[in-house]
C-alpha cells in the first residue's frame, strides 16, 4: 500500500511539473533537432559556407524538393567581405552545365556561387567514403573512388568552358538529362577515365550516379 502511493505521489509531481503544452513544447524541440540529424544521415545535407570552398571541389545542391541534385567544381575562390553576395565570378567561379531551357541549348560555362546556388544551400560531394556508407547515401553525394588532385580537377574543369565552347564540330557537346549531364561532368573533372568518359567534350555518354539504372 505504501509503495502504491508512493508511486502515485511521484505520477502526479511530474504531471505538475510538465503541463501538455509542455510535452508538446519539448516534443518539437526534440523533432527539430532529429530532423536535421536524419537528414544529413540520407545524404541531404552536408552543406558548406562559401569560407569553405577550395578550388577542386565538387559541390551540388538540391532541386525541386530533394528530387534530383546539380553539380559543378569549383575553380576559383577568394576571401571577402561578410556582406558579400557571392554574386561574382572574383569571388567564387564554379564551372556547371547549365541545362538547356526553352530555346537555349545546355552549355559549359562559368557561374558565380549565387547562380549556381539559386537561393538554395551548396553542398560538397565526398569521395572516398566506405561502401557501407556508399549504399546509405541519396546517390549522387558521395562515391567510394579516391579522387584525383585539386589541382588536376581544376584544370580539367577550365579545359570544358576553354574547348567545348569552341566552334568546332568535333567539340560541341549536347547536354542529357541522363548519360551527359552536370554530374557527370563534376565527376569526370574528379575522377578522368573512371566517370565512364575518356574525354568528356566528345560524343562519349555515361550514366551518371543518379541516373544509373
Amino acid at each position: 500500500m505504501a509503495a502504491s502511493t508512493t508511486s502515485a505521489s511521484i505520477a502526479r509531481s511530474v504531471g505538475s511539473l510538465m503541463s501538455p503544452l509542455d510535452w508538446l513544447s519539448s516534443a518539437a524541440t526534440a523533432a527539430q533537432r532529429a530532423v536535421p540529424e536524419a537528414v544529413e544521415r540520407v545524404g541531404l545535407s552536408f552543406g558548406s559556407a562559401k569560407t569553405d570552398l577550395e578550388p577542386g571541389d565538387h559541390v551540388y545542391t538540391w532541386k525541386i524538393g530533394w528530387t534530383y541534385n546539380h553539380h559543378g567544381v569549383v575553380v576559383h575562390t577568394e576571401p571577402c567581405a561578410g556582406d558579400c553576395q557571392h554574386d561574382s565570378l572574383r569571388c567564387c567561379s564554379i564551372v556547371h552545365f547549365r541545362p538547356p531551357t526553352g530555346e537555349d541549348r545546355g552549355r559549359i560555362e562559368l557561374c558565380s556561387l549565387k547562380d549556381f546556388a539559386d537561393g538554395r544551400d551548396v553542398h560538397r560531394c565526398r569521395y572516398g567514403v566506405p561502401h557501407a556508407e556508399f549504399y546509405l547515401q541519396r546517390s549522387g553525394t558521395c562515391t567510394t573512388h579516391a579522387a584525383d588532385s585539386r589541382a588536376l580537377t581544376t584544370l580539367r574543369a577550365l579545359s570544358l568552358v576553354n574547348l567545348c565552347d569552341s566552334e568546332e564540330a568535333d567539340d560541341q557537346v549536347e547536354y542529357h538529362l541522363l548519360t551527359k549531364n552536370s554530374e557527370l561532368l563534376a565527376r569526370w573533372c574528379k575522377l578522368g577515365a573512371v566517370a565512364g568518359v575518356q574525354r568528356f567534350c566528345s560524343q562519349e555518354t555515361a550514366f551518371s550516379l543518379q541516373t544509373s539504372p
